[in-house]
């Protein structure tokens, strides 16, 4: 069907809409923001894309082409581009919102041995998993980046509990979205290359993937924000 050509690309749009146009919204103004956000997604996107493309070509996904438009860069179709502009502004979106209906305490000591414990784990899942490329690329990545905030944050000013907090909230469009991508399959995997663990139709190494992702843009913020307010490069 005709339709189904711009499957992929009405999800995409579909997440993206909605908090586009609230950015705007007076008590939000998230487009205040956009000179902290966009610099930080789009040199994310392009580390992400450059990490799809690689992928792609060594078949540890691939993509349903009766679900695409048949624009591609690369080996990756345009839609999947898109994603990683559009889902990360959405879960930027979020975090920026969640102060504004949430009340957030001071930092608690006990989520650095969180983290730390997280980054232990994934890592040694990583380093076991090391023949699967989803598996280990994905895990040990998101161990060295999140290890490398917190050696970095020396002062606990990385803002943990609006994070993880947007993170759990996040999954609700993450399952749906990626339900979506995994369940028509608009995105199919290559399961000699991962776990083989599925919540529903979603590899489970998909939440580690997004978590990376997430903390990519908002460290790249911190980053930014800092930058703008003195010569340093400590988070």
């Amino acid at each position: 069907m005709l339709a189904d050509k711009y499957f992929y690309l009405t999800i995409d749009v579909a997440s993206f809409v909605f908090p586009f146009l609230f950015s705007f919204h007076p008590q939000i103004k998230f487009y205040k923001e956009w000179k902290f956000y966009l610099p930080s997604m789009l040199l994310t996107a392009l580390f992400f894309i450059i990490w799809d493309e690689c992928f792609t070509r060594m078949h540890v996904w691939g993509f349903n082409p009766k679900y695409l438009m048949g624009i591609y860069v690369g080996h990756l179709p345009v839609e999947e581009i898109l994603f990683f502009v559009f889902i990360p502004y959405c879960l930027s979106f979020m975090f920026h919102c969640l102060p504004l209906g949430i009340k957030l305490n001071e930092q608690n000591s006990w989520l650095n041995y969180l983290n730390w414990a997280i980054a232990i784990l994934i890592f040694l899942i990583g380093i076991i998993s090391i023949h699967q490329w989803y598996t280990s690329f994905t895990f040990i990545s998101t161990s060295i980046f999140l290890s490398t905030i917190l050696l970095l944050d020396k002062k606990n000013n990385f803002p943990w509990k609006q994070f993880w907090l947007t993170y759990l909230l996040g999954l609700i469009p993450f399952f749906i979205v990626n339900g979506l991508l995994t369940s028509i399959p608009i995105v199919t995997y290559n399961n000699a290359e991962n776990l083989g663990i599925r919540i529903i139709t979603i590899p489970v190494e998909d939440s580690v993937y997004n978590l990376l992702l997430f903390l990519c843009n908002i460290a790249g913020v911190k980053v930014l924000r800092r930058l703008s307010c003195q010569n340093s490069f400590m988070i």
